[in-house]
């Protein structure tokens, strides 16, 4: 049964990764745990194409297991902001002026589409760091796995300055991915440690999102926001 399991996880990770891994993939990096690290807390402005929209702009501030995000049409008119929490965590319907409740482990890239994931995976996934507890996968040289609370995070790392290059996310016990996620290398490096990648392509089931860094700093972690304060919306008045 373990070897099966190992010749399943191979096929698996060889099909999400397309033609791009068809070749034997080289070994894993020197040095690729420095990736397994908490993020420090950080700003990050991204162009965004998502759910047949183009040039979105998508800011991110991201700490301490928090999210807030914004999405704007340009030239400035907001399309949705979110506040994101490990327990859950709100959207902002700015057209009604009202909030409504998000439950736990989602995170939205609209109004109307979402990621499977909580703020810590997103912020790993955005810095290009792995989980704690991240190991080589024997089955396939080059790809590490860790176990978080509900997935199954895999990762492709490439160096020779280690990076990841792809994240393929399941649920624990099962085969298909939830989210695949394709990297660009990081802007660069400090102290042997990667800033942020240059670029995310993200598919989770028939939403596809792509985000292009344009700007990003440390940052104190996120505060709550101004329309916290808005009414939750279907509430009476």
């Amino acid at each position: 049964m373990p070897r099966l399991r190992s010749r399943a996880i191979v096929t698996l990770l060889l099909a999400a990764a397309g033609c791009r891994h068809v070749a034997p993939p080289e070994p894993l990096p020197a040095g690729w745990q420095v990736l397994v690290a908490a993020p420090r807390p950080f700003a990050a402005l991204y162009r965004l194409s998502c759910c047949g929209y183009r040039d979105l702009i998508l800011t991110v501030r991201a700490g301490d297991g928090r999210l807030a995000l914004t999405v704007a049409v340009p030239p400035g008119g907001m399309a949705m902001a979110a506040w994101v929490e490990g327990a859950g965590g709100w959207l902002n319907r700015v057209k009604e002026g009202c909030r409504e409740p998000l439950p736990r482990g989602v995170v939205p890239v609209s109004a109307s589409a979402s990621l499977p994931l909580d703020p810590d995976l997103v912020t790993l996934l955005l810095a290009g760091m792995l989980p704690p507890g991240a190991r080589d996968l024997p089955e396939l040289p080059g790809w590490v796995e860790a176990t978080t609370e509900e997935l199954l995070w895999r990762a492709r790392v490439e160096g020779p300055e280690p990076h990841c290059t792809r994240v393929v996310l399941t649920r624990t016990g099962a085969e298909e991915p939830v989210l695949v996620a394709d990297l660009e290398r990081p802007l660069g490096y400090t102290s042997g440690v990667p800033t942020l990648p240059r670029g995310l392509s993200l598919v989770a089931g028939s939403v596809k999102a792509k985000l292009t860094l344009k700007a990003w700093q440390t940052s104190e972690p996120p505060s709550f926001p101004p329309w916290m304060s808005a009414p939750i919306c279907g509430a009476k008045r």
